[in-house]
């Protein structure tokens, strides 16, 4: 849930506008005009560990080969706090469940097995 805090807050410091439904429906580009749907595709494409190169070639179209590059760099951080952070078992407490109550809702993360503890 960290991650979804950072983008909200990297959204609101660059002024740009977020709905965090885009991450879980495919219809609705969670960052309009900045190439939301082009980086939700890549990033299922490596959460999902299909390789699609087309998916990082309409990246590149849209928000440049550089801005492809750092979104690259960008999903590998993730990648590897996310695995840090299954690694140790890190659980979210209860106060950050309180204060992401509806981001969790919305995204339904309650359903994997890690998110009980």
């Amino acid at each position: 849930m960290a991650h979804v805090r950072m983008l909200s807050w990297s959204a609101s410091e660059t002024g740009r506008d977020l709905d965090l439904g885009g991450l879980v429906d495919p219809s609705t580009d969670p960052l309009p005009g900045h190439g939301g749907t082009e980086l939700v595709a890549v990033g299922r494409a490596v959460m999902e560990r299909e390789p699609d190169a087309t998916h990082a070639e309409r990246l590149a179209e849209v928000i440049g080969p550089l801005g492809a590059i750092q979104a690259a760099g960008v999903a590998a951080n993730f990648e590897i706090m996310n695995r840090v952070v299954d690694a140790v078992g890190l659980p979210l407490g209860r106060g950050n469940r309180r204060m992401m109550a509806e981001e969790i809702a919305l995204l339904g993360t309650d359903r994997f097995p890690h998110a009980r503890h």
